[in-house]
């Protein structure tokens, strides 16, 4: 009898061979644009279908199930909800709205994403600044309103593994958020003690939502989600010393949370050039690996499952994104069957898009990418050569 699509996650994350690759097509960091999905679904012949969006200000969309039925998907995801004590309210004619922190988010004459716009403590200067500001409540009954149930039904089904995910996912990215991606840089030098205040709080908030999330659901999740990019493409984006001071004994206490009430693997997204950074995420509790943007320096994927395929998971790395939209199918075959080569073998791989599918991907190209997993994806890995 042949694994079920959680049984083969399983094994992957286990460092052990499935039976096949498995896939994931909708997880958290593994969805598309909307513009992407409406094409694809018009290339698969697949009318019809509400559009319903995961992050609004990316324009990303819970993936029809009609497509995952064609194309495979072995991942459902969820995250905590919007509190009660916000509702989004959308200027349609200025296209700007904020979330329940207060940023403002504006999409630009025909743009495809929302920017942000407002960050609601670029200006604060003291803690009594900080006190100020409304921190929203972590225990806000919105945020987990039926994720008890929607978990329990997907666990009892026993087809997919699941992922759960807590917002903000990641404080050193949140903090752009609230001041702005240029005043968190300066932050780190120039204000430290007033930023290493609003990580703590940040922090506060995340061990406290993922304690009520864990309390709900950490006997059903398989894999919880954590996000917080570090890498530009040719590099670290802050330094790695600045790193290991400041955020790695902080993640550490949210890894430690969550293996400590539940059997769930720790996953991290964090796009770029992130060799520098692995030793410290592994130390720090992190299992799995996402999006292993594989164009970027130093994350060949030779490269990374001789050095840490001990250690981690790899998850994504599916094909170089500009080859992905500005590629033929063949090349995109070809950059999936380099992948599958290096990653597969051993387990410990996840195949996935590098991040989340961009607007102007063509349709063709992502039923290739999907396609190449599943004809090659069976264990033992064998490719042409």
């Amino acid at each position: 009898m042949s694994m079920t699509g959680r049984e083969c996650v399983l094994a992957a994350l286990n460092h052990v061979e499935p039976d096949r690759l498995p896939v994931d097509l909708g997880g958290r960091h593994a969805t598309m644009h909307v513009n992407a999905q409406r094409a694809l679904k018009r290339h698969l012949n697949l009318p019809g279908g509400e559009e319903v969006f995961r992050q609004y200000w990316l324009q990303t969309v819970e993936i029809d199930p009609r497509i995952t039925g064609v194309l495979g998907g072995d991942v459902v995801s969820f995250a905590t909800g919007n509190p009660d004590s916000w509702k989004m309210d959308l200027d349609k004619v200025n296209r700007i709205f904020h979330d329940d922190w207060g940023a403002g988010y504006h999409m630009p004459e025909g743009g495809y994403y929302f920017d942000y716009c407002w960050h609601p403590l670029a200006t604060a200067k003291t803690r009594a600044d900080l006190d100020a500001y409304v921190w929203p409540d972590p225990l806000d009954p919105g945020r987990v309103r039926g994720l008890r149930q929607a978990v329990e039904k997907a666990h009892r089904d026993n087809q997919k593994a699941i992922m759960m995910t807590a917002a903000p996912s990641g404080a050193w990215e949140h903090t752009w958020t609230l001041r702005g991606p240029q005043q968190a840089l300066m932050d780190l030098v120039a204000e430290r003690d007033l930023y290493e205040e609003i990580l703590d709080r940040t922090v506060a908030y995340q061990l406290a939502l993922w304690e009520q999330v864990l309390d709900l659901v950490g006997d059903r999740i398989d894999i919880a989600a954590l996000s917080d990019d570090l890498g530009t493409q040719d590099g670290p984006m802050i330094s790695p010393r600045l790193y290991r001071e400041i955020f790695k004994p902080r993640l550490a206490k949210i890894c430690a949370l969550i293996h400590k009430r539940s059997k769930a693997k720790v996953y991290i997204h964090t796009d770029g050039s992130v060799f520098a950074f692995l030793p410290d995420l592994i130390e720090a509790g992190i299992e799995v690996i996402n999006p292993v943007q594989t164009e970027c320096r130093d994350m060949e994927p030779a490269k990374l499952k001789q050095r840490f395929g001990k250690h981690l998971t790899f998850w994504g790395a599916g094909c170089n994104t500009r080859v992905l939209e500005f590629g033929t199918p063949e090349e995109v075959r070809a950059k999936a069957m380099e992948a599958i080569r290096h990653l597969a073998p051993g387990g410990g791989y996840v195949f996935a898009a590098i991040h989340n599918i961009q607007p102007q991907v063509p349709p063709e190209n992502i039923v290739a990418l999907f396609e190449t997993a599943r004809r090659f994806g069976t264990y033992p890995i064998r490719l042409p050569e």
